[in-house]
C-alpha cells in the first residue's frame, strides 16, 4: 500500500490513508473540523478529510511517518 500512495500521491483517498496510518498502529483521537488528528505513542499527525483526495503534502508526511516499518498489508 506505501508503494502504490509513494507512486500516485495525487491520487490517495482519505480512507486510503486513515487505512495506512491505523495499519501502523496510529489512531484517530479526535476531529476537529475537518481536520482528524492521529496519535501513535507521543507523535501526533493531523490529516484534513478531504474529497476526493487529500493533498499530496499529508501523502508525503504520513509515508515519512511509516518509513522503514514493515509493510505487510499491500
Amino acid at each position: 500500500m506505501r508503494r502504490r500512495m509513494d507512486q500516485h500521491q495525487n491520487t490517495v483517498t482519505f480512507r486510503d490513508a486513515k487505512h495506512l496510518l491505523e495499519v501502523y498502529g496510529w489512531a484517530v483521537d479526535r476531529i476537529s473540523g475537518s481536520h482528524h488528528i492521529f496519535v501513535r505513542g507521543a507523535q501526533t499527525q493531523a490529516v484534513p478529510y478531504r474529497r476526493p483526495t487529500i493533498l499530496a503534502v499529508y501523502v508525503r508526511q504520513i509515508l515519512k511517518l511509516t518509513e522503514g516499518e514493515d509493510d505487510d498489508d499491500d
